[in-house]
Formats: structure tokens, sequence, C-alpha cells
């Protein structure tokens, strides 16, 4: 990881908010975008060989959802884990709970101010370099 940036992967199956987000987010100096996934099974091969530090991950997408990228994820032999962050337009608490249990850092519900997004992304790096210096 560099220290002064975070790499970020998005994944979203909604092109627009994709190309949005992604514009968004390189707009950010302590962000970088690695990629972009349209579904779960693309993201998952991405966060394989991207690494990202963070990822952006929609819950309901196609060819797999965002709680089992997590869980292909958590069971791929990779050195370094990402951390998600959930997206979802829908407030389904078990789901919620679900990829919380799972791993996930937090969940956001769409529609979300951009900027609460990247204070979310900020505070895990932050979280991270704590933890590296600890």
């Amino acid at each position: 990881m560099n220290i002064n940036k975070i790499n970020v992967l998005i994944a979203d199956d909604n092109r627009a908010f994709n190309e949005l987000l992604c514009e968004y987010l390189d707009c950010q100096n302590e962000i970088i975008v690695v990629g972009t996934a349209f579904n779960g099974l693309d993201a998952v091969d991405l966060i394989i060989k991207e690494e990202p530090d963070v990822v952006v991950l929609d819950i309901i997408m196609p060819k797999l959802d965002g709680v089992g990228v997590i869980n292909k994820i958590n069971s791929a032999k990779i050195n370094r884990k990402p951390q998600f962050i959930m997206l979802s337009a829908m407030g389904d608490e078990n789901i919620t709970q679900q990829a919380l249990d799972l791993g996930a850092k937090y969940f956001i519900q769409k529609p979300f101010d951009m900027d609460t997004l990247v204070n979310k992304i900020l505070e895990l790096l932050y979280d991270k370099q704590l933890e590296v210096s600890a």
C-alpha cells in the first residue's frame, strides 16, 4: 500500500453510477482508482489481480452478489485482503448484517453524499496506518 494514497476498486453494475463514482474518487488527492467491475465475478478477479486497499462494492450485482464477492475473497489465497464498503439502494437489514458479519467495514445506502464515501475510505486508510504503526 502506498502510504500517501489508498488504492480503491469500484464494483457496481450501474455503469453510469460506476463512472461517476470513479471520476469523483479520481479527483481526490489521497485516492487512486485501480479498477472497476460491473459484476461480481469480474470484481473477484480484479480484487485478486490488483490487491486494492478498499473495495466499494454494490450488494446487488449480476453473476455474483456483493456478499458472494466477500465470501470468495475471504476464502481466496491472496496476500492482502481488502476492506469492503458496501453500497445498496435497498435497506435490507439481513443482507446488511450478513455483509458486516463477513467483514465489511461500512454499509452506505444509496443515494448518498460522495463526500461521505470519501470520508469512510480515508477513515479506513487512517485506521490501517494506525494498525501498522502500533
